[in-house]
């Protein structure tokens, strides 16, 4: 029985499967094993140490200069503009990369190999990178709509690569028999296929959103000011800290909306396919002369635009400019390039391995408890890398001197700061698994350690290899954490790129921007060709 826990699907009405799928968690879960359930625990006490920071420091401005600073018409205007962004590019960002997802996971078409590669390629371009190069451009791309219209190209991708690898998971059993049941298309998608993706277009909503929350290189290039722009300016001008995380506690509760807007649209249905044989895949249907046409169009205009004019003007800085000569040695791009790799290599491993029994968790054993230690990383998301970094360097400073401004501490901002994205690649592959995997393992007189190593963990491999690629792709372009964390003879690619595109010496910047796209489309391409065909 495809994709059903509990009963007899082909006997069942429509509303029968609308009511599966719309049901109540059943709380009475097994319990996790104690390894497992400790090792979540662990993993999640870490995270803890920025929303302590956060209250410790919001607690020093004091309440009447809490409330001072909350309601002033300045800050209501900040949290309009940091919603507007948030929904906007949500919306948008997760409507390209699902139609982009349906296009190529569905259709035929001519060129289709370059788009599947190509699609997913604006992870790779840092979103700052990306709004300096139209910026410079004649066209004007300021403010909310320009704002919108960049990052959405950039951020597509993040809806597009969760959305395929679940359409290439569908079983088309549940479309033939509601088909027979006399249901249209339309009722057919809405009550059958769609709960389907439920999971996969939750988690793109919950990143993107919470990206839009924090997000500060690329809106303050575009000159549009939001919560996160303005808790920079806080601790850029007056070095206020103590206010900096009272700005960042309302993004925090902003964040909390968020999360819990995205549990209820992704609902209470537990998806794996539980019954004889394998997955009936959907067919993939020609298009004809019109519709090519239309297709091949609308992801070639894709493309340019989020890729060709950021491409394009970054060779132009290679090319012309008077800053070019600035370029430091060999040696020193080399040594950037190589902390760069280091530190992303790293940071992506520890992520990915925390990821994995967080999730299993919420999947498997589902509860209140695990669903809660699953989002606690999500809430995170909603914090500036600034503050992350700052909290650290508290810690340390204060409790852990010997680990001050050494690479442990970055790596464990790496890990707080993109644990969720690891999680979001790695729900739909484990909420596809079958649900007696593990008890074929026990029958077998096998532990659950065994059973998860060498069942659980190959099973899901490819989702494993996505929350790598994509976690490497968010780390190599990480700025905000690695300035703060880095001592100042370190440097890395983003660092650098940062550094001379903020003293206008773009040409000098164009060296490392280049690297730095080219070597985050090496996990792009592994990632189309392995992880999700």
């Amino acid at each position: 029985m495809p994709f059903a826990a509990k009963g007899h699907f082909l006997r069942q009405p429509l509303s029968a499967l609308e009511t599966r799928f719309e049901r109540k968690p059943d709380l009475k879960h097994p319990r996790p094993p104690l390894w497992l359930m400790l090792t979540a625990v662990f993993i999640s006490l870490p995270l803890l140490l920025p929303f302590l920071y956060l209250i410790f420091r919001s607690y020093e401005v004091g309440l009447e200069r809490s409330i001072e600073l909350l309601w002033r018409p300045r800050m209501a205007e900040l949290l309009l503009n940091t919603l507007y962004l948030m929904v906007g590019v949500t919306a948008v960002a997760v409507t390209v990369g699902t139609v982009c997802a349906f296009l190529l996971e569905r259709c035929r078409f001519w060129g289709k190999p370059f788009f599947q590669t190509t699609v997913a390629l604006p992870l790779c371009i840092p979103a700052f990178v990306s709004c300096f190069t139209w910026i410079s451009l004649t066209f004007r791309m300021e403010g909310l709509f320009g704002t919108i219209a960049i990052l959405s190209l950039s951020y597509a991708p993040l809806a597009y690569l969760p959305v395929a690898a679940a359409l290439k998971r569908l079983d088309r059993s549940l479309q033939e028999v509601s088909l027979s049941l006399g249901k249209s298309p339309v009722q057919t998608f809405w009550f059958a296929v769609f709960p389907q993706l439920k999971p996969a277009i939750g988690s793109s909503i919950l990143l993107i959103a919470l990206h839009m929350l924090v997000e500060f290189g690329a809106v303050a290039i575009l000159n549009y000011q939001t919560f996160t722009t303005a808790i920079f300016q806080e601790y850029d001008m007056s070095f206020d800290n103590n206010t900096a995380a009272l700005l960042s506690a309302v993004l925090m509760l902003i964040c909390f909306i968020v999360v819990g807007g995205e549990m209820l649209f992704r609902g209470k249905a537990k998806l794996f396919h539980s019954g004889k044989g394998v997955i009936r895949p959907y067919p993939v249907k020609t298009l004809t002369g019109w519709q090519q046409a239309a297709a091949v169009l609308f992801l070639t205009a894709l493309f340019a635009v989020s890729i060709g004019v950021p491409v394009g003007t970054l060779a132009y800085w290679l090319v012309e400019g008077n800053s070019k000569n600035s370029l430091d040695s060999l040696s020193d791009f080399a040594e950037a390039f190589g902390n760069s790799l280091m530190m992303s290599s790293l940071g992506a491993l520890l992520t990915v391995d925390a990821a994995l029994p967080l999730v299993w968790c919420a999947v498997r054993y589902r509860s209140r408890f695990t669903l809660w230690l699953d989002r606690l990383p999500f809430l995170l998301h909603a914090v500036p890398g600034l503050v992350i970094a700052l909290s650290l360097i508290y810690f340390t400073i204060n409790y852990a001197y010997p680990l001050y401004q050494t690479f442990a501490v970055i790596i464990a901002a790496y890990f707080i700061l993109y644990l969720p994205v690891a999680q979001t690649a790695l729900r739909s592959p484990i909420e596809l698994l079958p649900e007696n995997m593990e008890k074929v393992g026990q029958s077998l007189g096998r532990g659950n350690i065994h059973i998860f190593r060498t069942l659980v963990v190959p099973a899901m491999l490819p989702g494993i290899t996505a929350a790598f690629a994509l976690v490497f792709l968010n780390l190599m372009k990480e700025l905000t954490a690695t300035l703060l964390l880095t001592p100042n003879d370190i440097k890395t690619l983003s660092t650098a790129v940062w550094s001379y595109t903020s003293d206008a010496q773009y040409a000098a910047a164009a060296p490392y921007a280049a690297m730095l796209i080219l070597f985050s489309g090496i996990p792009v391409f592994l990632l189309k060709k392995y992880a999700f065909q």
